[in-house]
């Protein structure tokens, strides 16, 4: 090697005992539409061995605070709307039975009884939000993963009461940045840091939702001034959040 090519090179190089790095940045959690719609799937596994699955179509209306499941599976409700803005911000649940009557089999939605939510008047606390408070500060990115088929982007979290585990979380993403779509959440339940069980949403589709909904959706129904405008919740609601408690989010 020439003199001249040596002096080239080695002032290419670093310095002795300097290291080079790249750092690629990572990704972050997605911010997702303040209204979507989505089809889900979900799973519920108790450590006693009892196994739940359900399936709807799920409506986020974060614009005016409700949410509503449609469809449902596996329940004897068919329908289920939140309204969190009712009853003074304490919200109130709608359960619904969907039938038709001789005169008229059109199925129509019926009005069962209402219920206070668990999780207070809160949307965003509720089992397939994409804007809980931990998730939006504490999601943090642990890796790309397969899921069923799929690519995607693996985000983690947790939920405490104060410094008391509640649940761990992981929503597995589409890798598309500009556009990325929710594929899975895991959440791993351990109130007060009992071992319960887990849940498992995967989301066959999910869409933002960029015009109103449809006032049908979140519809009370021909007889809620009888069964749904009562001043008092159900007596039904106790076991209604017994269930709750047992088979969804703690």
């Amino acid at each position: 090697m020439s003199a001249a090519a040596f002096l080239l090179l080695a002032s290419a190089a670093p310095a002795l005992g300097a290291s080079v790095s790249v750092h690629a940045t990572a990704p972050t959690a997605p911010v997702w539409p303040t209204n979507w719609v989505a089809s889900e799937a979900s799973t519920i596994q108790l450590v006693n061995g009892q196994t739940a699955r359900t399936s709807a179509i799920s409506y986020f209306d974060g614009t005016n605070n409700r949410t509503a499941s449609t469809n449902i599976t596996g329940s004897q409700f068919d329908t289920i709307v939140t309204d969190y803005d009712a009853d003074g911000g304490q919200g109130k649940v709608y359960y619904f039975r969907t039938y038709g009557t001789k005169k008229d089999p059109t199925p129509v939605r019926h009005c069962q009884f209402w219920c206070t939510p668990t999780g207070g008047g809160i949307p965003c606390n509720q089992d397939d939000s994409l804007c809980s408070f931990d998730y939006k500060k504490k999601a943090r990115f642990l890796g790309a993963k397969t899921i069923d088929g799929k690519q995607t982007n693996e985000f983690f979290w947790t939920e405490n009461l104060g410094p008391i585990p509640m649940n761990s979380l992981d929503l597995y993403t589409t890798q598309d940045a500009a556009n990325p779509m929710p594929v899975r959440m895991f959440r791993d339940l351990h109130p007060f840091g009992k071992k319960l069980g887990n849940t498992t949403i995967d989301y066959a589709s999910f869409a933002a939702q960029t015009t109103p909904f449809a006032s049908s959706i979140f519809d009370l129904g021909p007889d809620a001034k009888y069964a749904c405008a009562d001043p008092q919740p159900s007596d039904q609601c106790q076991t209604m959040q017994a269930q709750q408690y047992a088979w969804r989010r703690m």
